[in-house]
């Protein structure tokens, strides 16, 4: 028998890749503390996830948990490993959260009826807005009880600048601490002899991606009110170049890929990278009060209130619900 204390877990569970993370940080970023977030798993994401909560303020411990146990006694939500619910949850009176990614809705039976009474409704994540409604029916065909449909988000589907980096094992300058920077209006520079002020000024990129043989357009973009500046290819930066990009504090990511070797490998991180850093953690809290009927949740995790990062948008969720 596993005692979780009077108020037990609500498991969020679905197949890797689902949009679990961003479900679980979405429903903790809409309470207050006493309710925590864990993560359970043994392998990288696992590990990863769990630092991230961490420092966000939601979960006591930095690594993942391999088990139920005591120390989930109170109001938590765990998201676990996969779609396999994990030993142990029916003693500790567990409800499941299923979640799947579109177009991956039949792929939650197994787990509904593995849950059997304890599942506590689905969310589908990155729904196209234009799909939405034709979703909605397909699921309310297959029986499953909706609680909500997370549309795709931009925020939410583009890199980090830490992962752009990584991506393109780029030498960065000027990034200290800002690794978790979000980027989701990364553009080309242009290619004509115009140093390109009014295509930045119009386009209004957060990352612009320029030659390093271009320092014209080098310093266009960072008059443009950009957060980082891809350099590619191997001429060695100008140090007025650098100079003003530390004056404007512009994040610098020097890479000696071309310019289509970077598009291919940005183009790869593109909704395919894993959940991270506050500002995503923010918008995911912000999707599922929008669009999740936390209100059907909160019998299960008594004493949570609204939090700060979405908390109009709650409260009109609640009041629907």
């Amino acid at each position: 028998m596993v005692y979780l204390g009077t108020v037990m877990p609500l498991l969020i569970a679905g197949r890797c890749d689902s949009g679990k993370t961003t479900v679980a940080l979405g429903l903790a970023g809409t309470m207050a503390h006493p309710c925590r977030l864990f993560r359970l798993g043994e392998d990288q994401e696992a590990h990863r996830d769990a630092r991230l909560f961490h420092r966000l303020g939601l979960s006591p411990r930095q690594d993942p948990l391999t088990a139920l146990s005591s120390e989930l006694a109170g109001a938590v939500l765990v998201e676990t490993q996969d779609e396999r619910l994990p030993p142990g949850w029916q003693e500790a009176g567990a409800k499941v959260l299923g979640v799947a990614r579109y177009p991956e809705v039949e792929g939650l039976h197994p787990l509904w009826a593995a849950a059997g009474e304890a599942f506590a409704g689905t969310v589908i994540t990155c729904v196209p807005r234009r799909r939405l409604e034709q979703v909605r029916q397909e699921v309310e065909a297959l029986g499953l009880p909706l609680l909500g449909l997370l549309p795709e988000d931009r925020a939410l589907a583009f890199p980090t600048l830490g992962q752009l980096r990584e991506a393109l094992q780029a030498e960065a300058l000027l990034a200290e601490g800002r690794e978790e920077e979000l980027l989701e209006r990364v553009v080309i520079s242009s290619i004509a002899k115009d140093p390109g002020q009014e295509y930045f000024a119009r386009l209004q990129p957060k990352a612009v991606i320029v030659r390093s043989d271009k320092p014209d357009q080098q310093l266009a973009a960072l008059n443009a009110g950009i957060r980082c500046l891809v350099v590619t290819g191997d001429t060695p930066i100008l140090s007025y170049v650098l100079a003003r990009a530390e004056e404007e504090e512009v994040a610098l990511l020097l890479t000696p890929l071309s310019t289509v070797e970077v598009v291919s490998r940005l183009e790869g991180l593109i909704a395919a990278t894993p959940l991270a850093g506050r500002e995503k953690a923010q918008r995911a809290a912000e999707l599922v009060a929008q669009t999740v009927q936390v209100g059907r949740l909160l019998p299960l995790l008594e004493g949570s209130q609204p939090s700060v990062w979405a908390e109009g948008s709650a409260r009109e969720e609640g009041s629907r619900a």
